[in-house]
């Protein structure tokens, strides 16, 4: 390998590397990240690694959460950033390890992608400012060392990757940058739905830019371009599609948009944007009661200014550099009270729940303008001082977010009216020699979670069916996992996760109830035949009607048709690119 050929390609990404080593300095031991979610994020993974373990690779009913009358989490909430860190668990990582290791990739992995669109569209230097501003970006680090946010802190991973595809697929008539694009979209959808719900029209007018700036080359182009989103779409049609249509289903239309998460107490305040303010608390009315950041940041703010003289002095990048300041001043606006208009009339937005979550875009789309003034800056008339003057701006994000790259780690206080406190790591080990704290990962197994105080999937059970009356959710695990009415239960044997056995006699005719949360899916096979199963009490356990005599139950929770055919249009969109790309492959070699 010629290295002084690569290396304009190859160093931006020793930057990259250096901010998210410079982030995870203090990771690097078995504890906790600690953050808003921390432990909700530490319990979901333990229940997605032990229902894999069992043989559930999808377990969109995960068992032990409210004293294990199950959820529907993994029906309803995008699951990638779990399934990453199942992959290093396999490895042989234990899960806080794990976890981190989910969160180092992304970190590293956001990066990497938006120094490939950067580099496209400005050049190398700026390809290494774009990087590092958005990787040290302080609502990245909102969201990893604050929230604890996994799905939308890995969102960002994918953002840089999606434009990317789509620049390629419009403007070099790329099947294979189309099939980047694609998947970059598939695994947003899988990795944060509101991420992927308030990018798709930021993508969609990406795409329609490049048609009306590349226009006169013909339609291979844009039609590539728009396959990337479509492709998108069908690939993780397996997961949205079911979680779409089965939404009247659950109770998420009640808990998500009231309440605490009324999205008009969210919005951010004009010097907010601007402030150093940094904190660990949450998001409240009024400017002064927040205890986190909205900040855009100040390297990004400085840099920003200097891509008006990037814009004035190189016609090249001028429609790039508009884009991205439009979608910046479009994105903020959307964070701020002036946008309230449209929060009104699109409906949809409620579920965003936080305005603030635009912040997202935000960082992307000011990252990658911003990358512009480090490049210009390098290739300026000042000779000599250009290159210092790059190398400074590359410094700036280390400089100014420097500060906020500070982690903390989660222990467990059981008696505690703060269930779960977080220290810094100078404090940590002091405080975990208390006989009041324990590290919470190391007690965190299934048992722990189906048969301890009440643990339930979301804040404000989002996800339970409504067929469970929310007033009366259990308080204790059941001492039997069947029970009949008219009857008796001999025998009752868990054979694999979500598949149980009963021996039952009944008097006479009654109800076998298996104490789970009943939802589409939960069938019953009596004597071997299959019997519809119904929810039963206030608590909508699943329930199946028997008659007189002795019988053989089986409790499984199936696939439904819904679900099976959203299963078929993503394997057969898969199957469709495969033999697209290997048509192109054939046709290249003809040509």
């Amino acid at each position: 390998m010629n290295l002084r050929k690569h290396w304009p390609a190859l160093w931006p990404h020793l930057i990259v590397i250096a901010a998210v080593l410079f982030i995870t300095r203090q990771w690097w031991n078995p504890y906790l990240l600690a953050g808003h979610s921390g432990f909700m994020d530490l319990y979901r993974q333990v229940i997605l690694h032990d229902a894999i373990k069992h043989g559930d690779w999808w377990p969109r009913f995960a068992e032990p959460f409210y004293f294990g009358h199950g959820s529907l989490l993994f029906n309803f909430y995008a699951p990638f950033s779990y399934y990453l860190s199942e992959i290093f668990m396999w490895l042989g990582f234990s899960v806080a390890p794990a976890i981190k290791l989910s969160w180092a990739t992304g970190l590293l992995l956001s990066g990497m992608f938006m120094v490939l669109l950067a580099r496209e569209l400005f050049g190398s230097w700026a390809a290494a400012g774009a990087g590092a501003l958005y990787v040290l970006a302080p609502y990245h680090l909102v969201d990893t060392l604050v929230r604890h946010a996994f799905g939308e802190g890995l969102a960002f991973t994918w953002l840089p990757l999606i434009f990317w595809g789509v620049l390629g697929a419009v403007r070099d008539r790329s099947a294979w940058r189309m099939t980047a694009g694609a998947l970059g979209f598939a695994l947003l959808m899988l990795t944060h739905n509101i991420t992927a719900m308030i990018s798709a029209p930021a993508i969609g007018f990406w795409w329609l830019f490049l048609v009306i700036k590349h226009r006169g080359e013909g339609w291979r182009g844009p039609i590539l371009g728009a396959a990337a989103m479509a492709g998108g779409l069908l690939f993780s049609a397996f997961f949205w599609i079911p979680a779409l249509m089965e939404t009247d289903l659950i109770w998420s239309k009640e808990s998500l948009i009231g309440e605490y998460f009324k999205y008009w107490n969210h919005f951010v305040y004009l010097p907010q944007f601007f402030s150093f303010k940094w904190g660990f608390g949450g998001s409240y009315p009024g400017v002064d009661r927040d205890g986190m950041s909205f900040q855009l940041g100040w390297a990004h703010w400085i840099l920003l200014a200097g891509s008006i003289a990037a814009f004035s002095s190189r016609k090249e990048w001028r429609a790039h550099i508009a884009f991205f300041a439009a979608l910046t001043l479009g994105s903020l606006m959307m964070c701020h009270f002036v946008s309230w208009p449209i929060w009104k009339l699109a409906k949809l937005l409620s579920f965003v729940q936080f305005p603030w979550r635009f912040l997202v875009l935000v960082t992307f789309a000011a990252s990658v303008a911003a990358g512009a003034t480090v490049e210009w800056l390098r290739h300026s008339d000042l000779k000599k001082w250009s290159y210092l003057l790059a190398f400074c701006a590359l410094l700036l994000p280390f400089a100014f977010y420097g500060p906020y790259a500070t982690s903390r780690h989660m222990l467990h206080n059981p008696e505690g009216r703060k269930m779960y406190p977080s220290f810094y790591a100078g404090e940590f080990e002091k405080q975990l020699k208390s006989n009041h704290f324990r590290r919470l990962e190391l007690i965190a197994t299934p048992e722990f979670i189906r048969t301890k105080h009440s643990i339930t999937a979301t804040a404000r059970d989002d996800f339970l069916p409504k067929t469970v009356d929310r007033r009366k959710l259990p308080q204790e695990a059941p001492s039997e996992d069947v029970t009949v009415t008219n009857g008796l239960v001999l025998t009752v044997k868990k054979t694999a996760a979500v598949h149980y056995f009963a021996q039952i006699a009944m008097d006479q005719a009654g109800t076998a109830i298996l104490h789970r949360f009943w939802y589409p899916g939960w069938t019953a096979y009596v004597d071997g035949k299959k019997q519809a199963t119904a929810p039963q009490g206030e608590m909508g356990l699943v329930g199946v009607t028997l008659g007189e005599g002795p019988h053989e139950v089986r409790f499984t929770f199936e696939s439904t048709p819904l679900r099976k055919y959203s299963g078929a249009i993503s394997l057969g969109s898969g199957i469709l690119l495969i033999l697209f790309l290997g048509f192109e492959l054939m046709r290249r070699k003809k040509t």
